[in-house]
């Protein structure tokens, strides 16, 4: 499937300022995801723990679906019943 033109353009904005500026949007990119994936969770309500760690999951990795997503959840339960597991914690 081809990009569309905003991505292919910013695809070769960042080939052509090389690996250093390369790394620093990847790290601003992926904190700014988490950013909006809270504020998200924020403006959804209030949620259990588990209600929570399943919503920003899905939003944070779309293709964690399915028995994958399932496996997690799973475990966290598990965790959160026996004491293990507290919850997410926002990115400072």
């Amino acid at each position: 499937m081809a990009a569309d033109p905003a991505q292919a353009a910013f695809d070769l904005r960042l080939r052509e300022v090389g690996p250093g500026r390369r790394m620093r949007t990847h790290v601003d990119m992926y904190a700014d995801a988490f950013r909006l994936v809270w504020s998200q969770a924020d403006r959804a309500g209030t949620m259990t723990e588990l209600e929570r760690a399943h919503f920003l999951l899905r939003r944070l990795y779309p293709d964690l679906e399915g028995p994958r997503l399932e496996a997690i959840m799973a475990r966290l339960t598990a965790e959160w019943g026996s004491g293990t597991w507290t919850g997410v914690q926002r990115p400072g």
